[in-house]
């Protein structure tokens, strides 16, 4: 009788296993981009903490700005100018250029889809404008990746290596805040900086609606930029679809 109980027992421990790491394996699959991209900062912000006292990190910055949301994933500030910085965890090749909404991410003939991050750290550039009060030209905005990507971007943008970030930052000696201005910046960063976990929620909600709002507009042959006609076009990098109004509407995408 014991025997058999101990045998019931061991029957229910191994159901419960099995259905966590069927939970575990199920969740890891539907969050491996979030998951990722947190290793990737994580990654960033060690590389960033080795900067002296004279940098002010700020990571996983979240500020509205004109009732919209914004997420940065580092800035740092100097006398040398705000380096804005935008992290991407990708294996594999990297294509794009400064004018596609859509890079690629090919892994051994398998593509993938991802918004041009250029553009996308130009928009948190905007926002801190906008915040801050201060012209573009004192930012910086940094593309890094890592995670073993090969980059083939032909792009004017800042696209570079997790490994050249550090020395990139340093190469600049020129100033252009005082220090009194650099710690009146960290102090209105510091105060805008939403850490409430409700508004990023709110943020992402509001992200993946963006989305699925521009796909639909695309899988119906409509830029969801202008709103004009997407047509196929030809080039050097193959088939893609770009905007009838070009070149007033630059939009891009491939196929």
């Amino acid at each position: 009788m014991f025997w058999h109980k101990t045998y019931d027992m061991n029957n229910v421990l191994f159901i419960i296993v099995a259905i966590l790491l069927f939970a575990g394996v199920i969740y890891l699959r539907c969050n491996r981009a979030n998951i990722q991209g947190w290793f990737g900062e994580k990654n960033i912000s060690s590389r960033l903490h080795t900067l002296s006292d004279d940098y002010v990190l700020f990571n996983d910055v979240y500020i509205n700005v004109g009732g919209r949301s914004v997420q940065i994933d580092h800035i740092v500030v100097s006398i040398y100018g705000i380096f804005v910085i935008e992290t991407k965890n990708y294996k594999g090749w990297i294509y794009g250029t400064d004018n596609s909404e859509y890079w690629t991410n090919n892994i051994f003939g398998n593509k993938y889809q991802f918004y041009n991050p250029i553009k996308q750290n130009y928009s948190h550039v905007w926002a801190l404008e906008k915040l801050l009060k201060i012209p573009e030209n004192k930012f910086i905005p940094i593309v890094v990746f890592l995670g073993g990507a090969t980059l083939k971007c032909d792009t004017q943008g800042i696209v570079i290596y997790s490994g050249q970030l550090r020395q990139f930052i340093l190469n600049y000696k020129m100033p252009v805040f005082s220090q009194k201005e650099v710690a009146d910046i960290a102090n209105i960063l510091t105060s805008a900086n939403n850490i409430d976990k409700s508004r990023k929620k709110a943020h992402i909600h509001s992200v993946r609606q963006g989305i699925a709002e521009k796909n639909t507009l695309i899988r119906n042959g409509v830029c969801p930029r202008c709103r004009g006609k997407l047509v196929e076009r030809k080039g050097k990098y193959g088939r893609f679809y770009g905007c009838s109004n070009y070149p007033q509407c630059k939009f891009t995408m491939p196929l």
